[in-house]
């Protein structure tokens, strides 16, 4: 895992984690009509702000970097950042606009009142009830024997920007190997004022904060099992997937981690996001009955995202060159984006539109694979921007066998069952059965790019199909004892669509 490092001036810094965006991606006798959203809200993501000026223009087609963002993507902001319970993310509907600022904002060391523009290094700040809770919890570690130590509170955008800039400058892999440590301005936590990079004194006298390993010492356990109390989460945990030995505070060496598909970013047991004490509780109930160890653990992000009304684990990040195939952006024109058709676009309020046509199904067949196993091979037409979810699959896996159903497949070796019941607007290939079992098309499987399989089949989420006119999707599978037929459709909703039988070789 790379961290970030110090970027200026002996300053050490932490990571987190428009116009047409209004506009149709198509229009079509056969277009496909948007889903419906949950009667909870409309806007879930809260009401579109115009952009007036984006500050960042390294982030800019033109800027600095080879990646870049649509400019539809910097046009408008719908995160209320007065909102404790702020939707930030990766996502274009999980930005503030670059003219946030809390307004409550207090020094750390003194608890004097400060503007935002006043709030740099050396003068960390936070929202007033948020640095009251540090307050308590800094005394509550010390009295334990653990001396705290914030690296970094609240960050304006314009200094995210230079953050980040510094970041993708420094690292290996770039500008997107900062995405998975590093949010881009208007994505970052810091930017509401409630966030801090939190260590110990130890940790800092042996080196560089942000390092591995902070996580599984004597502080980086107690903020786990105790920020909460204080109101204080930890949004970015390792993955259940990742865990080595099921720790929670170390990763497994056997595979390479990637991002975490449910917070968009990798492990940070140093970020910390006050929400509350009442709200904090609420959601470490919420967190301890969703199983925590399992595929189905909650992070903070699911659970901000259930009191919205929600469904789905996430949102996909913003369109930057850096997950074409696995993002999503504002912009209705491919030749404007950085990932073309190899995104989903989204409407005015900040929902996956449907694309100008339906997917197809151009062929089909179904031949015997090693170890008793039947692979179906499905030829299809899949228009740019079609909605599909996981599980990804291909030649290499995952694999329904020993009665497996798409709401409980192994996605790795070594890993435990996932679900992935149905996202409103998805498109997947659909395989049953003749004549159909108690479960109705048991084995589903995505139309996305089959090299999304080892991040995105970590949690069940909207992604861009494949597009193309001869995509192929490779499912393997074992059928009931004395089957000798098979059906296959394209799946949406429940509804069937070019549904025709195979007959078993």
């Amino acid at each position: 895992m790379a961290i970030a490092t110090a970027a200026a001036a002996g300053a050490t810094v932490g990571t987190d984690a428009g116009a047409d965006a209004g506009a149709d991606a198509g229009a079509g006798a056969d277009r496909i009509p948007d889903p419906d959203p949950p009667p909870s809200s409309p806007t879930p993501f809260g009401a579109p702000l115009p952009i007036a000026r984006y500050t960042c223009p390294i982030l800019l087609r033109g800027g600095n970097f080879r990646s870049y963002l649509a400019a539809a993507d910097t046009k408008v902001a719908f995160v209320e950042g007065d909102d404790w319970l702020a939707l930030v993310n990766r996502s274009p509907p999980g930005a503030l606009a670059p003219s946030y600022a809390p307004s409550d904002l207090v020094d750390l060391a003194t608890g004097v009142e400060r503007a935002a523009v006043a709030c740099e290094t050396p003068h960390e700040c936070l929202r007033r009830d948020a640095a009251g809770a540090l307050r308590r919890m800094l005394s509550a570690m010390r009295q334990d024997g653990i001396k705290g130590k914030v690296e970094s509170a609240y960050r304006g955008f314009g200094t995210q920007c230079w953050v980040f800039a510094k970041w993708a400058d420094k690292a290996r892999g770039g500008f997107c190997e900062a995405t998975a440590q590093s949010a881009l301005p208007g994505h970052s936590q810091h930017q509401l004022g409630t966030t801090v990079d939190m260590f110990t004194e130890e940790w800092a006298e042996k080196g560089g904060v942000f390092r591995n390993g902070f996580g599984c010492t004597a502080g980086g356990r107690w903020l786990d099992e105790n920020a909460w109390r204080f109101g204080f989460v930890l949004p970015y945990p390792i993955d259940p997937d990742d865990r080595k030995d099921g720790s929670r505070c170390a990763t497994r060496a056997d595979r390479a981690v990637p991002i975490d598909p449910k917070t968009g970013y990798k492990h940070e047991p140093w970020h910390l996001r006050f929400i509350g004490d009442d709200a904090a509780a609420r959601y470490h109930e919420a967190w301890q009955k969703s199983g925590p160890g399992s595929p189905q653990e909650i992070t903070l992000e699911q659970w901000l995202r259930a009191q919205r009304g929600l469904v789905g684990d996430g949102e996909l990040p913003v369109c930057d060159g850096c997950q074409c195939g696995a993002c999503s952006t504002m912009a209705n024109d491919d030749e404007r984006t950085p990932c073309g058709a190899a995104s989903l676009q989204l409407d005015g309020n900040g929902r996956v539109r449907s694309p100008s046509e339906a997917p197809g199904i151009v062929g089909a067949g179904a031949s015997r694979a090693a170890g008793g196993l039947v692979e179906v091979e499905v030829t299809l037409r899949v228009p740019a921007h079609s909605p599909t979810q996981p599980p990804v699959t291909s030649r290499d896996g995952p694999e329904y066998v020993d009665g497996a159903t798409y709401l409980a497949l192994v996605p790795y070796p070594d890993s435990r069952p996932h679900a992935y019941p149905d996202l409103t607007g998805a498109w997947r290939v659909a395989v049953e059965p003749v004549p159909a079992g108690e479960t109705r098309w048991p084995w589903r499987v995505s139309i996305a790019a089959a090299d999304l399989a080892a991040t995105w089949n970590r949690a069940n989420l909207l992604l861009p199909g494949k597009a193309g006119d001869a995509v192929k999707v490779r499912v393997r599978l074992t059928p009931p004892r004395g089957t000798s037929r098979l059906k296959v459709a394209l799946l949406r909703d429940d509804a069937e669509r070019d549904a025709r039988e195979l007959a078993l070789p």
